[in-house]
């Protein structure tokens, strides 16, 4: 029986490997295929395609054996890859030059095929957790959130460079916020009214502290990392909440990093 699931283990793994090659190969393709910059429309449809993709390989690498809870970890993986496919788009074709495309793509690709490969793996790991619990689980959700939070700065990033009009940018990133963080607070079993409560509080806190910098500057690769600062310190803060009692001094510090975030962020775009 052990042997079994070794090989059933063997397998998950080895076609979470080939899903994470394609979709890494496919990006390094198309980018060289379409080395001119395309419509905005079409770097979200690739997107869109991308997230559609990775749910069926989900699928298909766990051989259907999911529950309906499964799904949300397959969509937080999709929106996973689908923030990565935005994020290259928009940051490799706008900010580097010609001569460096090659070398800096081929470090992305990279970093793409094991960051997709290590979410892949966590998805595995809360599925399996759902029909037989394991010590796994935790590992999963650490990654859920580390995930996360490329998530939230690879699509504020992506909207706030993408020209889009603003009444489509801010109501998608706060949509997006709400999507991100409900997902993880319900991958570290935090349910009903608590989870409704806490996800738009995070929420709230993300997207005002991105208002109180969006029109600083035009510098969005600095700006996008204020809502992933203010993720961070909710996230962390609910953390500490359910193992123990929030102290002032873990207060104090959250506090203090950031009024350090937001005070250095002024500054790189004014001096930007």
């Amino acid at each position: 029986m052990r042997r079994d699931d070794t090989n059933v283990d063997n397998e998950k793994r080895g076609k979470l490997l080939l899903l994470s090659a394609v979709i890494a190969l496919s990006m390094f393709l198309s980018r060289i295929i379409l080395s001119e910059q395309v419509a905005v429309w079409r770097i979200f449809l690739d997107a869109s395609i991308y997230f559609v993709g990775v749910v069926i390989g989900l699928l298909w690498a766990f051989n259907f054996q999911v529950k309906k809870q499964s799904f949300i970890y397959l969509f937080q993986a999709a929106l996973f890859v689908a923030s990565q496919v935005l994020f290259v788009d928009f940051f490799f074709f706008q900010k580097f030059n010609r001569i460096y495309e090659a070398f800096i793509l081929l470090i992305l690709i990279v970093a793409v095929f094991f960051a997709c490969y290590f979410v892949f793996l966590m998805v595995n790991t809360l599925n399996v957790n759902l029909f037989k619990p394991i010590p796994l689980a935790q590992v999963g959700r650490t990654i859920s959130y580390i995930s996360s939070i490329f998530m939230v700065y690879s699509l504020t990033f992506t909207f706030l460079i993408s020209g889009l009009p603003i009444y489509v940018i801010f109501p998608s990133i706060l949509l997006f916020y709400l999507i991100i963080v409900g997902m993880h607070y319900y991958n570290i079993e935090i349910e009903g009214r608590e989870l409704v409560r806490k996800t738009l509080i995070t929420t709230l806190i993300m997207y005002v502290l991105l208002l109180t910098v969006v029109f600083s500057g035009n510098s969005q690769e600095i700006i996008s990392i204020v809502p992933v600062v203010g993720y961070f310190i909710s996230v962390n803060m609910v953390t500490h909440e359910r193992i123990s009692s929030l102290k002032d001094s873990v207060i104090n510090i959250y506090l203090l990093l950031l009024l350090i975030t937001l005070v250095s962020v002024f500054v790189l775009n004014i001096w930007g």
